[in-house]
This record gives structure tokens, sequence and C-alpha cells, in this order.
């Protein structure tokens, strides 16, 4: 856990899970937050965080090696490297959506209530960006495939009424 006001959780390279404190002060219900943990554990199983260290790295190293350190290129190398990395991923992000949803399913637990934290945390718009530079796909779609594969508990509760409070005041210390 660490503490910010951003509303977020990554997986880095190595296998490693960040929870910022302000996820888990925008989660009403450990469904909503397990959704989101479940999501980065697909960005750690299909290895995106080191694929992406990986992939710009190499795109770095290339840009560097045909133009040199030559900075009005530069910009618009960056421009096209942003739509590149934001489609690889989107689908990056769109897989780990889906092993969330597999994760969820057999932990006997609904899809979405990750959805309406998703939807708190961003708002029920498309935002401003084009959706060629996004990272994630958008909200009220990310939303809409939650509520569709939603399925009704049969699984145990992921934290109890006491375990949900402890949880969420953990970083009021």
């Amino acid at each position: 856990m660490l503490r910010s006001d951003i509303p977020n959780a990554l997986a880095a390279p190595g296998g490693r899970i960040y929870l910022l404190s302000g996820l888990l002060a925008k989660s009403e219900t450990a469904d909503e937050l397990g959704g989101v943990l479940a999501h980065e554990l697909g960005h750690v199983n299909g290895r995106d965080g080191l694929r992406a260290l990986i992939r710009e790295g190499g795109t770095s190293f290339l840009v560097g090696l045909l133009f040199g350190d030559v900075t009005g290129a530069g910009v618009v190398l960056m421009a096209g490297r942003m739509v590149l990395s934001a489609s690889h991923t989107r689908a990056a992000e769109e897989s780990a959506d889906a092993f969330a949803v597999r994760t969820m399913h057999a932990l006997g637990r609904p899809t979405a209530p990750t959805g309406v934290l998703l939807e708190r945390i961003t708002g029920p718009g498309t935002g401003g960006m084009p959706s060629i530079l996004r990272s994630h796909p958008l909200t009220p779609d990310r939303k809409a495939m939650l509520e569709a594969e939603d399925q009704p508990p049969t699984g145990p509760a992921l934290l109890d009424a006491a375990e949900w409070h402890s949880l969420k005041h953990i970083c009021d210390r």
C-alpha cells in the first residue's frame, strides 16, 4: 500500500502489485477492490510490465540509433510512440480485465462491482482524450463488459465486515 490521493493500483515488472491509498478510499466493498486486484494479477500473469519495459526500451534504443539526440524529431517520434504504446496497452488491459473476470468467477464473486468502482473513479463519460491515445478501454465499455459477465455471489465474502473496516483504515495510522 502506498499513500497517494490517486485512486489506482499497478503491477510492476517482477510481480509486485502496488495499491494506492486513494483507490482504497474510493472502494466501498471488498468485491470492488478485489476485482481491481484481480485485474492487476492479470497484468502479472501476462508479464505486461516486463513486456512494456522491453518494448519501450527497444523503441528508445531504435530512436536513439536512427535520430541521435535530435529534439525536434523527438517530439514527433514520442507522439508516434504514444499511439503505438496505447494500442498495445489497451490489449493488455482487455486481457487483464478478462483475467479478473475469470478470477472473480473462480472465487464465486460478482464482477459488476468493479465496473461501479471504475465509473466512480473516472465518471460516467468517455473523457476528452481521443480513443487512439487511451491506454485503457473506455470505462463505459469496461463497465458494460463487467455487468454482462456478472454472476450472483456463490463463494464466501472476500473480507468480513471487520476485516473490510480494518483494511479501509490501514492508512489512517
